[in-house]
């Protein structure tokens, strides 16, 4: 290092100490919800109170400092016109400015905080920023067109250079500082280079203001532009500390001897700060702590925070705007109580029983079983696109009325799925395409419906809880599927279902397709999936799918199981075979010998099974025909059935079936 002729003198001495390097930096990450800890001040305050020593404030005198408000200075007006975004906008004027370096004290702390020195002026509001946590601006008074400064939101597409050179779009979401004509700054996140401060500026204004946080980040990442000034407004300022930074930053000024500040200040300050009164629960406080602490005690700790403490109540300082509930004030106790004193507990949870509600009971069964019958269960995800939908043959009326979201990753995840059959489908073309042989699968996720438009209206979507089966392979069949959707509606205790023929359900195939009905609600779909859509896939072999809906499932199950005896008297078994047209359907048969045995049995007796163990088909028995076999077994739960009890029973059964489906027994 070539240091100048002046250091001469200074030979021999530590370089540390003659070029002013010994400098104790402290680095403080500070969390999100004390922006008063963001500033030298706030530090101090804080650091005093957790040593226990009196916060001696140096800048005590911005506190009591009165300036005169006026309706304009310089010719200087200030409008707000979006006072939702911009609580409140003071502006100071300073004359005969000279602008020049700053002392090498301020540029020494500034660059101890990580900021270039640009010119004494600039410097100032970077230097009150830092001391007092309160983002300045400073703007040359000839840069703003009618001397008018409006706070207002920008127009769609108006474009303004920051103060980096970078040319940037905004629109009605931000909110700009603009004069009659341009905006000269993107509020909160940087200055225009339009006006900025050059070596000819004269008169100087200087802006403290605070604008709503969440503004300002949503400003900072559009524009793409994080700075110290947006990080600070994003987490919430006080209205009340922007006086004091622009009463320091003139005070500044003329401590430097870099201008003249102009009598009074303009200040708009359309809302105004709330203060927080928060109840000093004592009771309360000690019962979400697990202490014991006076109110004596909290209102000693709570006075080294400058929270006074008046007829009950805590009132948060003006700086402290996170301090809203009990739970805040329980918190600042508890820091400065000390957490090494509170005591180790149990966590009182009532009402938190630690047990499975109905739905996850059934849940945890349904998964038992699929998992002991080789079945592995997968995740999906609950978005889909309009192309698998359209590829699983699914309605025209579920995609119209799918959910579509507003922000989605991509095309093929636009949608909230209606169905859960596209997801199930890719899966199984996956596992197709790496020629997996024997594929068995289940996946208990939700599909999302907009029923009658609720959606639009603002009510959350109908929400179903689906077990969807998929399987292929040696093993794979309808009925096997059907046996396993039996055996899960058994362990869910739903004990009394209908088995019907479907043949609408497009995304099956028309003649191996099959609802479970409890009464008139369909509570699952079964069968083998249709041609096309295996086609649609690239899938060249035979898939079955199933969809049972597990919300309707809780809804039928029968939680208490009631106990019956081990039966004492034998059971009667009789065996029907009939022939029928191929058109009609099983399940109407055993329907129909269900019903009219009901009719029939009276008091202890019943029909208990009845079993479909043959299907036979033959030229010999009718072109078009099929011959069922049926085993039915009754019993008397007080004595033995006798062959004349049960005979009678027989006949009706096949007058019954000759009549209503003009079955003939076969012989």
């Amino acid at each position: 290092m070539i240091l100048p002729e002046s250091y001469e003198k200074d030979l021999g001495k530590n370089i540390v100490e003659v070029l002013n390097l010994k400098e104790d930096i402290i680095d403080f990450e500070i969390t999100p919800n004390r922006p008063d800890c963001f500033s030298i001040e706030g530090l101090g305050r804080e650091t005093a109170a957790s040593l226990g020593k009196e916060f001696k404030n140096p800048r005590k005198n911005l506190d009591e400092l009165k300036v005169e408000d006026k309706k304009e200075i310089e010719g200087l007006k200030v409008d707000i016109t979006a006072p939702d975004l911009c609580y409140r906008y003071i502006a100071r004027v300073v004359k005969n400015v000279k602008i020049g370096p700053s002392p090498e004290w301020m540029v020494r702390r500034l660059k101890a905080c990580g900021i270039r020195s640009i010119n004494n002026i600039v410097d100032i509001t970077n230097y009150v920023m830092l001391e007092l946590g309160q983002p300045m601006h400073a703007f040359d008074i000839n840069s703003i067109e009618g001397k008018h400064i409006t706070v207002r939101r920008a127009k769609n597409g108006e474009k303004i250079t920051t103060l980096d050179g970078q040319e940037r779009e905004l629109n009605e979401d931000n909110l700009v500082i603009a004069d009659d004509k341009k905006p000269v700054a993107i509020a909160g996140v940087m200055g225009g280079e339009n006006s900025e401060i050059e070596k000819s500026t004269k008169t100087v204004v200087f802006e403290s203001a605070v604008f709503y946080g969440g503004s300002v980040r949503k400003t900072a990442k559009k524009v793409g532009l994080r700075t110290e000034a947006s990080s600070r407004y994003e987490k919430g300022l006080s209205s009340e500390n922007a006086i004091r930074a622009i009463n320091r930053a003139v005070e500044l000024v003329e401590l430097l001897g870099a201008g003249e500040a102009v009598d009074g200040k303009v200040d708009v300050y359309p809302t105004k700060q709330k203060i927080n009164k928060i109840k000093l629960d004592v009771e309360r406080i000690n019962e979400l702590l697990g202490t014991n602490i006076s109110e004596k005690e909290m209102i000693e700790i709570l006075g080294r925070l400058d929270i006074k403490v008046e007829d009950g109540f805590a009132i948060a300082p003006y700086f402290r705007m996170d301090l809203e509930f009990v739970a805040d004030i329980a918190e600042e106790i508890a820091r400065f109580y000390g957490y090494d004193k509170l005591d180790t507990t149990l966590i009182k949870a009532e009402a938190t029983l630690g047990v499975r509600t109905k739905e996850q009971n059934i849940e945890k069964k349904i998964e038992d079983v699929l998992v002991n019958n080789g079945f592995s269960e997968i995740y999906t995800y609950g978005f889909v696109g309009e192309k698998d939908l359209e590829k699983s043959k699914i309605s025209q009326s579920l995609i119209d009325n799918a959910i579509e979201i507003s922000n989605p990753l991509s095309d093929e995840y636009k949608l909230m799925r209606p169905t859960t059959i596209p997801s199930m489908m890719q899966t199984l073309a996956l596992n197709n395409n790496r020629k997996n042989q024997n594929v068995k699968l289940f996946d208990i996720s939700r599909n999302y419906r907009n029923i009658n438009g609720k959606v639009e209206k603002g009510e959350v979507p109908l929400q179903e809880n689906i077990l969807t089966i998929g399987m292929f392979g040696e093993d794979s069949d309808f009925y096997t599927l059907k046996g396993i959707i039996e055996n899960v509606l058994e362990a869910s205790n739903v004990n009394h279902y209908d088995i019907v023929k479907e043949k609408e359900n497009n995304s099956y195939h028309p003649g191996r397709c099959a609802n479970i009905k409890v009464g008139l609600d369909i509570i699952a779909t079964i069968g083998e999936v249709h041609p096309e859509v295996l086609m649609n896939y690239d899938i060249n072999k035979r898939c079955y799918l199933a969809e049972l809906n597990i919300t309707k499932v809780v809804k039928y199950s029968k939680q208490n199981k009631k106990y019956q005896e081990v039966p004492k008297f034998p059971a009667v078994e009789r065996d029907i075979a009939i022939v029928i047209n191929e058109d009609i359907e099983v399940g109407a048969i055993e329907q129909a010998i269900t019903k009219k045995s009901k009719r029939l049995l009276k008091g202890k007796k019943e029909l208990e099974e009845i079993k479909l163990f043959d299907i036979y088909r033959d030229e010999k028995i009718g072109k078009g025909k099929k011959s069922i076999a049926y085993s039915l077994i009754f019993r008397d739960k007080q004595k033995s059935l006798s062959d004349d009890e049960v005979n009678p029973v027989m006949e009706e059964i096949t007058k019954e079936l000759e009549e209503k489906f003009g079955a003939t027994l076969r012989k």
